[in-house]
């Protein structure tokens, strides 16, 4: 009983950091490169993602992965007012000057979390990557 608790706990928080980033579950299956229902039985609780890919999941959300144990210090994280607006999604707008996540396009946010969610490439090496591509072309 106890472990079908904490799968819906995992459940529970993967659905919510998911809206509050604004992505769609196939925004996050591709970054995590499984099929998107898989990544629906994830939120759904029918399965539970391995320790591997909650890490994966903790980057591209930008939360420490102890957010999906329900004995650890969480709850203080959830009462942080960036969270505290409830598990509806933020406006989608796009701004030409962006000041969070939200205000990207979805190609952005993509980009974004799946430069998080890889350990073999820093974003310090893909910025040096597209500047030497960029000049290449020139």
């Amino acid at each position: 009983m106890e472990q079908k608790k904490s799968y819906n706990y995992i459940a529970e928080t993967l659905r919510l950091l998911r809206v509050q980033s604004d992505f769609s579950q196939q925004n996050v299956a591709d970054i995590l490169n499984i099929n998107r229902s898989t990544y629906t039985y994830y939120e759904t609780g029918k399965t539970t993602p391995d320790v591997r890919t909650l890490y994966k999941i903790s980057k591209i959300f930008n939360v420490p992965i102890e957010v999906f144990f329900p004995d650890e210090e969480k709850a203080s994280f959830f009462e942080d007012p960036v969270w505290a607006n409830d598990k509806h999604r933020p406006k989608k707008t796009v701004s030409a000057d962006p000041k969070k996540v939200g205000d990207l396009s979805s190609q952005e946010r993509s980009l974004i979390a799946l430069l998080r969610a890889e350990d073999r490439l820093s974003a310090e090496d893909l910025l040096n990557f597209l500047k030497n591509r960029l000049q290449e072309e020139d």
